[in-house]
């Protein structure tokens, strides 16, 4: 391996690329997800079912929000 730091931080550059990459599309199926949820919410005569999936999409828009930090910090480092 070449120790050489300028590919060093291009290895580490491509490894946070594509870290932002997964990052990305789990963001994105999460906000399937969500739609989805809101969709069932009100077909639901049910209101456990209903509080049980707003339940779940507080929690869905709290992981998009740490996704999208994390997302923001490996930025950052790459920039460092």
């Amino acid at each position: 391996m070449d120790s050489n730091p300028d590919t060093i931080k291009k290895m580490h550059e491509e490894q946070g690329r594509q870290r932002i990459k997964k990052l990305q599309k789990k963001i994105n199926t999460t906000k399937y997800n969500l739609e989805v949820s809101n969709e069932i919410i009100v077909e639901t005569p049910s209101d456990a079912q209903q509080e049980e999936l707003t339940q779940k999409n507080i929690q869905r828009r709290h992981g998009i929000a740490g996704l999208k930090q994390e997302i923001r910090d490996i930025e950052q480092a790459m920039e460092d």
